[in-house]
């Protein structure tokens, strides 16, 4: 595994425990399988509210347009904020539950516009982590490239790339308490690219009237699904939760927020950790690229190399619609995707579709390489793809990208359910394919032969 400040944002979290709220987190170590034919519950999902009826969608569509008008309107709100502050409640971090999942994770959070557009957050809280009884508690600063934090224990604060903070104990919980589908470059982008979505009705949070949103690949029966309270006041959610329902996994997970300020000025002390009277300061600079800000659903310039040495880059995709796989062979769930995936290549080869399987924390390419010829995999595979996944914000593993033939960031699908997963992946390059042919301009009439004119003009 790779130690330089360059490491990848996977490998550099590098913590054992690490469960993201959409599944098995990148940051996991490799662990032996787990057996998951029995039911998770993660915090139990709670029986769903009987539904008010609502207006119909409009035809032939199963998204309802004022649904799909709220998700809209709060993700215009929340690219427009400047600073965000508010408390916020995990009951558990992670969908798999059992020992591995932080819980009862509470931490209050400020963030703040960084000069690329992105956030730059502070989170100070606590949490329980596995089987400890007393709440382990956190105060870091995460921006994108470094985390610094609190050591009470050495009096010191410490700033590291994320490789190298592993001793720190929180970072178990703050990944989880991301919210990506608040801080990311892409706000609400997965909960608005859901192919089924409807209101649910209103219901307080925290004392704050909510329109709740229900999106999914379905919304009812086996499928995954997000939930989103949006503030009737300000269109910024108080309360997003994520609910896998399949034959093998029934779970969800929850993050809720109260006392929320917009576009407050927020004190230094507040935003940044300043280190105590007598503590030391301990820094160490990542070598990385410099942040690039991207367009609202543009992927960002790449290169990645096959096993081979071949070079695959944005440029050389250009006018394709292309999918690109990020997993591990570490990743039971990505393994087991790779057939259905293959299928779906197979599907649209005829169309021109190209599909990849894009590497991430891995050891080395040898390994990676030896992998897909033990298991036969015939689709093309890019190797060292942590830094394109980190500029993505991809979260968990598997997750796919639907690349456009213009650039642009059509879909992204995160986990991997059964035949749900590869549907919504279709999903994505339909719209895709539809959007090239739409702007793809009308062939020239070719000129007519010498003596062969049309009748009318002769």
């Amino acid at each position: 595994m790779k130690s330089s400040g360059s490491q990848p944002f996977f490998t550099r979290l590098g913590v054992t425990l690490l469960v993201t709220l959409a599944g098995v987190a990148y940051a996991q170590e490799p662990q032996a399988p787990q057996t998951q034919e029995a039911t998770v519950h993660a915090g139990g999902a709670a029986p769903r509210p009987q539904r008010a009826e609502q207006p119909q969608a409009a035809a032939n569509s199963n998204q309802q347009p004022e649904a799909k008008a709220l998700l809209e309107k709060s993700r215009d709100a929340i690219a427009a904020a400047k600073t965000l502050e508010f408390d916020l409640f995990a009951p558990q971090i992670g969908l798999m539950g059992g020992d591995r999942s932080p819980k009862n994770v509470k931490a209050h959070m400020v963030l703040t516009r960084a000069d690329t557009g992105g956030w730059v957050m502070r989170m100070t809280g606590s949490g329980t982590v596995g089987k400890d009884a007393t709440p382990t508690p956190f105060d870091v600063v995460w921006d994108r490239q470094s985390i610094t934090w609190v050591d009470e224990a050495a009096k010191t604060v410490y700033t590291r790339p994320f490789g190298q903070a592993r001793s720190f104990k929180g970072l178990q919980m703050i990944n989880g308490l991301r919210a990506t589908w608040l801080s990311g470059d892409r706000p609400l982008g997965e909960e608005l690219a859901q192919s089924a979505m409807q209101l649910e009705g209103v219901e307080e949070i925290a004392g704050v009237p909510c329109d709740v949103v229900l999106t999914g690949t379905a919304l009812e029966g086996n499928g995954s699904r997000k939930k989103v309270w949006i503030a009737k006041s300000d269109s910024i959610p108080r309360k997003h939760e994520n609910i896998i329902d399949s034959k093998l996994i029934n779970a969800s997970t929850s993050v809720e927020l109260s006392n929320l300020k917009i576009n407050e000025t927020i004190p230094p002390d507040r935003a940044t950790i300043i280190p105590p009277e007598g503590y030391a300061i301990d820094k160490s600079e990542p070598v990385v690229n410099k942040p690039v800000k991207l367009d609202k659903l543009a992927v960002p310039d790449f290169e990645l190399s096959m096993p081979d040495g071949t070079k695959v880059s944005k440029a050389s995709l250009a006018g394709s619609v292309a999918v690109i796989q990020f997993w591990g062979t570490w990743s039971n769930p990505s393994k087991r995707s790779h057939e259905e995936l293959q299928q779906l290549a197979d599907s649209y080869k005829d169309k021109g579709v190209k599909f990849f399987i894009a590497s991430v924390r891995e050891k080395d390419a040898e390994g990676v390489a030896a992998y897909v010829k033990d298991a036969n995999i015939a689709l093309p595979v890019l190797i060292e793809a942590d830094s394109l996944a980190e500029r993505l914000d991809v979260q968990s593993v598997p997750t796919a990208v639907v690349i456009g033939a213009d650039g642009a960031n059509v879909r992204i699908v995160s986990n991997y359910l059964k035949e749900a997963t590869m549907k919504e992946i279709g999903e994505g390059i339909e719209t895709a394919l539809k959007e090239a042919a739409e702007k793809k301009p009308a062939a020239e009439p070719a000129a007519p032969a010498h003596g062969d004119m049309k009748p009318a003009d002769r």
